[in-house]
């Protein structure tokens, strides 16, 4: 008898595990999964009703609109009304023209009113509407991502929690990014992807210290050619840029990594100004079809960047761009690190031929004594290849020890090692 209790009460160890431990192994579940434990034992008929952690994705119901909406809704009404949301995530999308934020503003607002600290939006449908003006002035929010199609409208924004922020698809008119950057006086991280931002003359990013611009449409309200960033706290920055006027990057004397692509042949490209405003870069990665006119018009007024140790440059080819280059590094005395990297998406004309090894002893890199390695990322099985090798080890006869290699990496990796 005593034999059969013991294996019964070892039967099910997990459930005697404290309440606290069981939400926590809870919260790792979706939130509909977290509900289908109720009918293991009594022992676990509520406890999904604690779960701080709250994930739903439409995609979990094979687009069942009505059975996630009914889900959703009943999850929240029945959920422990005195627990707290850490973090709640929606993935919701629909083909018709409903306005999704009629549906889905009262779940934003549950968590808002439940001082929620990580909010995370996606919504994809024709019709996103506007979400609750609350959502600016949540004082428990620290973590916000929303990916939808919507237009910040809020004249108040108050999140003195926030410290990172990302944002797909919104749409900022007026001076709705200063209103934001004036809310959040301790944001550090901001993520901004296909938005529209219109401001004065420019931004000012005072506390940010993490910093993406990815094809984002900046308008100045006075149709200025120019829009200048300015950001005395950025250790990195990732700018793809988008359709707008030429930027300008001003104050960036903390900043150590950089990114810089422009793949949009606009006509503004080549008179975008960076590096002045980035003397302590120490990692750079730069990407242009506009490679040899955007940096034959930086190097005009820049100093010397004494504390780059590594840079990409994406080329459109050597004919082009290797002059160019070798003119950048007379400018990074203290390099160690050299890739180039031939990619399509920067090429505007076929340059099949031969590497051209004219006039080396104007570029030779005898100036980047302190050069290790260069590495060669060309396209495909490039005819050109064999002259390229010639010509770094012509460039680089004046410099011991450099190692030549070929290699195929993504243009980010620089950045991740």
């Amino acid at each position: 008898m005593v034999e059969k209790q013991m294996r019964a009460e070892n039967s099910d160890r997990i459930s005697n595990l404290p309440d606290s431990l069981l939400i926590e192994i809870l919260s790792w579940l979706d939130a509909w999964e977290a509900v289908q434990t109720c009918i293991l034992s009594k022992r676990w008929r509520s406890l999904w009703t604690f779960v701080p952690y709250l994930y739903f994705d439409f995609a979990d119901f094979g687009d069942d609109a009505e059975c996630f909406n009914n889900f959703v809704s009943s999850f929240l009404r029945l959920r422990d009304d005195a627990t707290n949301v850490r973090t709640f995530t929606l993935k919701y999308s629909v083909a018709d023209d409903a306005e999704i934020s009629d549906l889905v503003n009262p779940w934003i607002l549950y968590a808002l009113n439940h001082k929620v600290n990580s909010l995370e939006v996606d919504l994809f449908g024709k019709g996103c509407g506007c979400l609750p003006d609350c959502l600016f002035t949540c004082a428990s929010l620290k973590y916000l991502h929303l990916n939808c199609y919507y237009q910040i409208e809020s004249d108040i924004v108050c999140l003195p929690k926030l410290r990172f922020l990302s944002l797909y698809g919104v749409f900022m008119p007026n001076d709705s990014m200063q209103k934001i950057l004036s809310g959040c006086p301790s944001l550090k991280t901001l993520s901004m992807h296909r938005c529209f931002i219109a401001m004065m003359n420019g931004i000012s990013f005072q506390t940010v210290k993490s910093l993406t611009i990815e094809k984002c449409d900046l308008y100045s309200r006075y149709n200025s050619p120019k829009f200048d960033i300015s950001a005395p706290c950025l250790e990195y920055i990732k700018f793809v840029k988008g359709w707008g006027p030429s930027v300008t990057f001003k104050d960036m004397s903390k900043l150590t990594q950089a990114m810089l692509i422009m793949t949009i042949d606009g006509e503004n490209d080549t008179d975008c100004h960076f590096l002045s405003g980035m003397l302590g870069v120490e990692t750079l990665a730069i990407g242009s079809i506009h490679l040899k006119e955007l940096l034959t018009g930086e190097l005009q007024n820049c100093r010397q960047l004494q504390k780059l140790k590594s840079i990409l440059l994406g080329v459109c080819c050597m004919h082009c761009d290797f002059g160019t280059c070798a003119m950048l590094l007379k400018y990074c005395p203290n390099l160690e690190r050299l890739c180039l990297m031939h990619s399509v998406e920067f090429c505007r004309v076929d340059h099949s031929g031969e590497v051209k090894l004219e006039n080396l002893e104007e570029i030779e890199g005898s100036s980047c004594r302190n050069l290790k390695s260069i590495e060669i990322v060309w396209y495909q099985s490039h005819q050109s290849v064999q002259q390229l090798e010639q010509l770094m080890l012509h460039w680089t006869k004046k410099i011991h020890g450099v190692q030549i290699k070929f290699s195929e990496i993504m243009f980010e990796s620089l950045l991740r090692s």
